[in-house]
């Protein structure tokens, strides 16, 4: 694509040495991929600048510069100053890609909790109807047989805008998006298509130097979903509902409160381990789903008022959502034999009281609770994991869970710190994850439900800032194989 007509309408303060007729091949923000005919961003970050890397990129023969600090003007490129290079970033990445979210049906999901389960089912239940979806969020993106691994929940705009236009050439029309807080604030989403924008819930959660400076920065970062969708679904009983829908004009509610215009009634959660599906009515029409809880219904009832307002029908969705499920999500393995393992991404308060606080209900003999607390940031997460899991476990396991630079031994003295006296003797610690589980398996009896916290779905361990790969259900599988 030729230079001029990438940038014609991009808002730009000044621009230097500009050849309309360069051809540009790709877009970089990462200095090592930099090459000839390449444009290269100069992206702030809360640890780099990448203001820094220009003389590199230069070097590299990369000689058109978009940045967003005039001092760091010098030499004979093509320089474009702009007042956001992430910006900038999204609203060339969507122009280099031809625009595909125009061509498709996109849903994003924002919320502190639910974003993960929801766009599964919703893809889970478009695939199931021939209708390939693809997803982007925190497990990665995947479309047809395709797999690719991502740092973030929402990934940097090149990254999503590369991934749509792949879709769309390969035959899929649909995607749906975890946006995260941080992909709004950071404009990771800025000009794409939004069809609906999904509110879920909102909690203290990604506050901190290194993410959101306030609640209130948090909150409103959220809210910047709802700006760029056409429609909006929304969480009616969550207390922040009305700021999202502040920032819509086009609104469905959902809850299970009667003002929703999707009202979950006639509940019937799991009382016991041998059944765990909820089942639930909107007016005339019963759906069940493979979860529990309020959480559980909250999640199935969105993914049913996303899929009826894009034109689904009634059977299609309640047949396809009795078999949804979600890797690393309330997952529940039976591999031992009168026991239940239960997997979940729980990592901090709220989720973690809303998973044992409903397996409490099903009258287990005892939940032998596994968990531990990330390091570096969301430090507060610690004391909360201790008295959540203090509160409704019989045995605690305290663990590793991405300590990344920190030294994980400390991470869990905090986390032991936290424990009340009553259940100091209950508790056992272990800086290897892989001995934690096999002790809890060890430890087990019949009755018994092992909940493994924290990781769900991921795959690895965050050790010194390096992924090393590791798997809370392959060990689990590993060490049941052992076990009469």
């Amino acid at each position: 694509m030729k230079l001029q007509a990438l940038i014609e309408k991009l808002k730009v303060k000044k621009i230097i040495e500009l050849d309309p007729n360069k051809e540009v091949i790709d877009l970089i923000y990462n200095s090592k991929k930099a090459k000839k005919d390449t444009i290269f961003f100069a992206m702030v970050g809360t640890r780099v600048d990448g203001h820094k890397f220009i003389k590199d990129v230069e070097t590299a023969g990369c000689d058109i510069i978009v940045l967003s600090d005039a001092s760091y003007i010098a030499g004979n490129s093509t320089y474009i100053l702009v007042e956001d290079t992430r910006e900038a970033l999204a609203y060339l990445s969507n122009i280099f890609f031809k625009e595909p979210s125009k061509n498709m049906t996109v849903v994003g999901i924002t919320g502190t909790k639910g974003k993960t389960t929801i766009a599964n089912y919703i893809k889970y239940i478009m695939d199931d109807n021939d209708k390939p979806c693809g997803i982007i969020g925190t497990n990665g993106i995947f479309y047809l047989d395709k797999e690719i691994s991502t740092p973030n929940t929402t990934p940097e705009s090149y990254e999503i805008q590369k991934a749509l236009r792949q879709m769309l050439d390969s035959g899929v029309k649909n995607v749906v998006m975890e946006v995260s807080s941080l992909g709004l604030k950071c404009n990771r989403v800025s000009h794409l298509d939004f069809d609906i924008g999904i509110f879920t819930n909102l909690s203290p959660d990604h506050i901190g130097e290194n993410e959101h400076e306030s609640f209130e920065d948090y909150m409103l970062s959220k809210a910047k979903l709802f700006e760029l969708a056409k429609k909006s679904i929304i969480n009616i009983d969550d207390e922040y509902a009305n700021v999202m829908q502040e920032r819509t004009k086009n609104c469905k509610t959902y809850g299970l409160s009667n003002g929703a215009d999707y009202t979950a009634i006639n509940i019937v959660y799991p009382n016991s381990l041998d059944d765990m599906k909820t089942y639930f009515d909107i007016k005339d029409e019963s759906y069940s789903v493979n979860s529990f809880g309020s959480f559980g219904v909250y999640n199935a009832l969105c993914t049913v008022a996303c899929l009826k307002e894009l034109g689904y029908p009634y059977e299609k969705i309640k047949k396809s959502l009795n078999m949804a499920y979600v890797k690393g999500r309330l997952q529940v393995l039976d591999v031992l034999e009168g026991r239940k393992v239960i997997i979940d991404y729980a990592h901090n308060e709220v989720s973690l009281e809303n998973l044992l606080s409903n397996i409490k209900t099903m009258n287990p003999k005892r939940i032998i609770t596994i968990f531990g607390s990330i390091g570096t940031r969301a430090k507060h997460r610690r004391q909360e994991l201790a008295e959540v899991s203090s509160k409704y476990s019989d045995l605690i396991i305290v663990t590793s869970d991405n300590p990344d630079i920190e030294d994980p031994l400390d991470i869990i003295k905090q986390i032991l710190s936290f424990i009340p006296e009553d259940k100091k003797n209950s508790v056992f610690s272990f800086v290897d994850r892989d001995i934690a589980i096999k002790k809890a398996i060890e430890l087990s009896k019949e009755g018994d439900v092992i909940v493994i916290a924290g990781k769900g779905h991921e795959e690895y361990q965050l050790i010194n800032g390096e992924r090393v790969h590791f798997s809370d259900y392959e060990t689990v599988l590993k060490y049941a194989k052992n076990v009469d």
